[in-house]
């Protein structure tokens, strides 16, 4: 891997929290997972501030805190503290000895205190004395480099993905592996991004024209839904053409087809949308009346997808599944538990059953990935989390219930072995088998405590023999 440059960061280190008594120390507190970037060498953006002392300017020297959640009424969780709040900044500020106990640095306002509420983005707090000191990236070479963990770098590689070959990325958010395996396959190809999140597809398109690739795509898709149905078409909002012209052709294999084999797809024009006459005389629409409100409402929606309340805009073709074992290669990073991050400064919220949960639903999504995948192609499965039962346990699920799944060696092997066999919850109510002696060598398990000393990290790699169907 000789395109991986390894960054190297110091700490702890012991910074004084600021305080004077003749002069109270100005004071931002930002949300848990902004602290967990900062820790990682980033700056702190707009979004992740959550509250800041009064009469801060441009260009002030502020003390950085982290506002952790902490158990509330009906046993939920949260952080006590409104976004806008005005801290004191002296001891006999109620939440002063909380706060000088999560001290992540200091660092130099970039805003206002007005602009650090009004804004919607940017650089907020730029880090200069750190309890963790990595240097941070942001703008530096932007569409050259792109900051990863190793095991996230091993994973694309354990896919080994070759030129010409279609490739599904189930899971791809925020694009890290995804621009990692066409990077591999040389531009070369055919690699789909999918998430169900409208905002998380729009990060991805936006790394992948920062990096200038062109093999990939990415769509809204929900992983559970994953197979297209026979008599169902993909819908795809325009996110080529201008505002004038809405209708688009598209000729990808991934579209679902009739069982005469046609490709069914949904042309929407310009004019079949803001043509009032036709809405009402020709009953295009089954005789139901839309509205100048209703004609845009749809426009809007057909431009930018269905979106969500918290939508950023922007274009995001939408699809309805792909056909059963079109894809050479399969990557389902799966959503987990997350717990080998580093830093992880809170779980309060998994419990056994939560942990559970996430078993269950990797599980209904790896189902998804063996259908995609065809006969002599690869899985590979992989999470960030140490958790035993969202990952030898699966491998357990995957190789007893589909026997023509088998583990395949990986390369590079960086990673320690996986774990060998059992687990008993409530006094053997439920069981829980992960692997069996043989297997351990087949997978990659990244612990935080190990000599490695990287996040924690999970990858396994299935060959697909042919389909018992």
């Amino acid at each position: 891997m000789d395109y991986v440059l390894f960054v190297k960061g110091s700490g702890p280190h012991t910074i004084e929290y600021g305080h004077a008594a003749d002069q109270p120390v100005k004071e931002v507190v930002v949300s848990r997972k902004c602290a967990e970037a900062v820790l990682r060498g980033a700056q702190v953006f707009v979004p992740g501030v959550l509250a800041c002392s009064a009469h801060i300017e441009i260009g002030d020297t502020v003390a950085v805190s982290v506002a952790v959640e902490q158990p509330g009424s009906e046993n939920k969780w949260s952080v006590g503290i409104t976004r806008g709040t005005v801290l004191q900044g002296s001891p006999t500020d109620p939440y002063y000895h909380e706060r000088s106990g999560l001290y992540i640095g200091q660092g130099i306002t970039k805003l206002s205190r007005t602009g650090l509420f009004r804004a919607s983005e940017g650089v907020a707090v730029e880090m200069t004395n750190r309890v963790f000191d990595l240097p941070s990236l942001h703008s530096l070479l932007e569409g050259d480099i792109f900051l990863q963990n190793l095991p996230s770098i091993i994973t694309a590689h354990a896919l080994d993905p070759q030129q010409g070959e279609r490739i599904l990325d189930m899971c791809a958010a925020p694009g890290g592996k995804t621009t990692a395996i066409a990077i591999l396959m040389r531009d070369k190809g055919e690699v789909i991004a999918t998430d169900r999140s409208h905002n998380k597809v729009l990060d991805i398109k936006k790394l992948v024209t920062e990096m200038d690739l062109h093999c990939i795509t990415a769509f809204k898709l929900d992983a559970l839904k994953a197979i297209c149905k026979s008599n169902e078409s993909i819908e795809f909002p325009p996110g080529h053409g201008n505002e004038e012209t809405f209708s688009q052709t598209f000729d990808h294999s991934d579209i679902c087809k009739s069982p005469d084999g046609n490709v069914e797809a949904t042309t929407i024009s310009h004019s079949d949308l803001t043509s009032e006459e036709t809405a009402e005389n020709k009953g295009d629409n089954g005789g139901k009346y839309l509205s100048k409100a209703d004609i845009r409402k749809n426009i809007r929606r057909l431009r930018n997808g269905g979106g969500r309340n918290h939508s950023i805009g922007g274009r995001v073709e939408k699809s309805k599944g792909f056909s059963p074992s079109s894809f050479d290669r399969v990557l389902l990073d799966a959503p987990c538990s997350a717990l080998g991050l580093r830093p992880r400064l809170f779980s309060g919220e998994e419990s056994i059953e939560s942990l559970r949960k996430h078993g269950k639903y990797q599980r209904k999504m790896f189902d998804q990935a063996v259908q995609l995948v065809r006969p002599g192609g690869v899985i590979v499965y992989s999470t960030c989390t140490i958790n035993p039962g969202e990952n030898e346990a699966l491998v357990r699920y995957a190789l007893d219930t589909y026997k023509f799944l088998s583990l395949a060696p990986q390369n590079p092997r960086i990673g320690g072995p996986g774990l060998v066999g059992r687990c008993e919850l409530f006094d053997g109510e439920v069981v829980e088998e992960w692997l069996r002696p043989g297997e351990e060598e087949l997978v990659q398990r990244f612990d935080p405590s190990s000599l490695l000393d990287t996040m924690g990290f999970f990858i396994a790699k299935f060959s697909v023999g042919q389909k018992d169907l």
